[in-house]
């Protein structure tokens, strides 16, 4: 009885021992699997343990890595050029990578993706490599140890680099093209109107329709290069913003007065209705009536005959809030989310008149810059409405949001 007591003690140890290596294995094989570096660093910024990726990306065996430091593993300057114990050299004091793992170490506070271009490490490459960082501090038999991952970033990196250089150039060459074609369009433009006015002569009939036509044609094209240049330094945070009090009755009849006569030339009603203590706010006022003239155009010119276009402004709490109605053709659901996009034109059937796709872009950029928003709410065959909010003072809604994030 003893004896298959002892027999099956020894079987028990060799299960557990088999169990125990079985389990070894797998996390080994966990560990070489992971698609990027791993390295086990102990108290001393030597290396214990790496996977097969860490192997990879040296190009080195793991006897020329593992009871190695950093630098002699990822073929540091200091080391393999100035000849010095990895620490000793002169750029050892600003390595990210030396300063984060001390900085674990010594405080046991990880480190999640950093990212950071190493001018010393992998002299072998023909670019400096960019990488992204994450060290966590384990303890293991009671030592202190940190796992250091290295995720190679230097193509995306690149390519970011590449897109960026490629967006600039667009930008610049869109902004040059639109710069040239304003000087021969208002030539253009000029001529036009000098012929329609008969100062060059008797206008006949047929001749009036041509030139009237080139010259809606000529003014179409003049909006369109406006609205590309207002986007292009909206987008850039090239356009300047004049941000002084102002009152908000006074700029909204500016551009109400104006509007009301697009508005009759088309059989339309426009009604505006302005709160008695709206009072003053800081904004832009060349902006928020490129914003009101933009919006309300558009509702006069997508609303059928005999329809209705309103205006409504209050004071509400710290805000300015600014409606505008239509019983126009409205706008389609799957359209509402995207009328904002730059480009994006909305298929209006019922009308045919198209604009430059950038009006709504423009209007959308210019709320934000005022710390404002704008909603919509639309039903085909209903009418649209758009409702800005405006804070009385973007610094003061630039604080508020500051303290909230905090």
């Amino acid at each position: 009885m003893s004896q298959d007591n002892n027999s099956k003690n020894v079987t028990d140890k060799f299960s557990i021992e088999e169990l125990i290596d079985r389990k070894k294995r797998n996390l080994e094989a966990i560990f070489d699997s992971v698609p990027v570096s791993l390295l086990l660093v102990d108290e001393h910024l030597n290396i214990i343990r790496v996977n097969d990726t860490t192997r990879k990306l040296t190009n080195k065996d793991y006897c020329d890595i593992i009871n190695h430091s950093t630098g002699q593993a990822l073929n540091c300057t200091t080391v393999t050029i100035d000849q010095k114990e990895c620490g000793k050299g002169q750029a050892c004091k600003d390595c990210p990578l030396r300063l984060n793992m001390q900085k674990t170490l010594q405080t046991t506070e990880p480190v999640h993706e950093f990212e950071f271009q190493s001018k010393t490490h992998f002299q072998d490459r023909e670019q400096n490599p960019w990488f992204a960082l994450s060290i966590e501090p384990v303890i293991i038999e009671d030592k202190n140890y940190i796992v250091v991952c290295l995720h190679d970033v230097t193509e995306r990196k690149s390519a970011e680099e590449k897109l960026i250089e490629a967006m600039e150039m667009k930008s610049q060459f869109i902004s040059t093209v639109s710069h040239d074609l304003r000087t021969p369009l208002t030539a253009i433009k000029e001529g036009i109107d000098i012929i329609l006015e008969g100062l060059a002569g008797k206008v006949k009939k047929k001749q009036r329709k041509f030139l009237e036509l080139a010259k809606r044609n000529v003014d179409r094209l003049n909006l369109l290069v406006n609205d590309v240049l207002d986007f292009q330094r909206l987008d850039s945070g090239g356009m300047k913003f004049d941000f002084t009090l102002h009152k908000v009755t006074d700029t909204i009849r500016e551009v109400t007065e104006i509007m009301t006569l697009l508005a009759k030339k088309n059989n339309i009603t426009l009604t505006v209705d302005i709160a008695s203590d709206i009072g003053e706010a800081v904004f832009d006022h060349n902006r928020i009536s490129q914003v009101l003239t933009n919006l309300l155009s558009n509702a006069i010119k997508f609303t059928p005959q005999n329809g209705s276009v309103s205006l409504e402004a209050i004071r509400q709490h710290n805000e300015i809030v600014i409606t505008l109605s239509d019983t126009g053709i409205g706008i389609p659901k799957e359209d509402l989310s995207k009328i904002f996009e730059k480009f994006y034109r909305v298929e209006r059937t019922a009308n045919k008149t198209q604009g430059t796709g950038l009006g709504l872009a423009i209007v959308a950029q210019i709320i934000k810059r005022h710390n404002g928003r704008i909603l919509v709410e639309s039903q085909p065959g209903k009418g649209t409405t758009f409702t800005i909010h405006l804070p009385v003072d973007p610094a003061e809604s630039d604080t508020d949001k500051d303290a909230a994030n905090g």
